[in-house]
């Protein structure tokens, strides 16, 4: 299938490239279980062309993903109800008809880093400077009464007996 058809897939992509060279090879199993419900075994492997969210130049992520999931007719399920921990998820079908290709989507946005980014090697290093940067001036505002409260305990000006209460915030 072309990638084209995930119009949802589709925002992930990289685009300033042109063309997206993403390539997934998508293989489904169906099988049919001892209480004849149906189940759909996929593994999806393959590179896409993401975006690095800390340069946004294109970033190469390799797909390797599996799923497993009993599809039940949308008429014989009544009520929601937990999935026990060794049950697979579940996919409803309508009238016998299951969308392959919505399935095979959400399975696929599923499986995407939640950020994606180069490794630091790979990517701008001027802006990993400027991340470290800030960081490292966050960090020395972090609690700066406990930074007051440090150096007064040093110089003696405060003894630990007449710290009795903090003020909650």
């Amino acid at each position: 299938m072309a990638l084209q058809l995930f119009r949802r897939l589709e925002q992930y992509f990289n685009k300033t490239e042109g063309n997206n060279s993403s390539t997934i090879e998508v293989n489904l199993d169906f099988i049919q279980d001892d209480e004849n419900q149906f189940i759909v075994d996929g593994k999806m492997v393959g590179t896409l062309l993401l975006s690095c969210q800390r340069c946004l130049k294109p970033l190469i992520y390799p797909l390797s993903s599996g799923f497993r999931v009993k599809v039940l007719e949308e008429l014989q399920v009544n009520g929601d109800r937990e999935l026990e921990e060794d049950e697979l998820d579940v996919v409803l079908s309508v009238g016998g008809k299951l969308d392959l290709l919505a399935l095979v989507e959400d399975e696929l946005i599923m499986s995407l880093p939640l950020v994606s980014y180069h490794d630091d090697s790979d990517c701008n290093q001027i802006l990993i400077g400027l991340q470290l940067n800030s960081r490292q001036k966050d960090v020395s505002k972090l609690f700066p009464e406990l930074e007051l409260l440090k150096n007064r305990l040093k110089s003696g000006k405060v003894k630990p007996k007449q710290i009795v209460k903090f003020r909650e915030s």
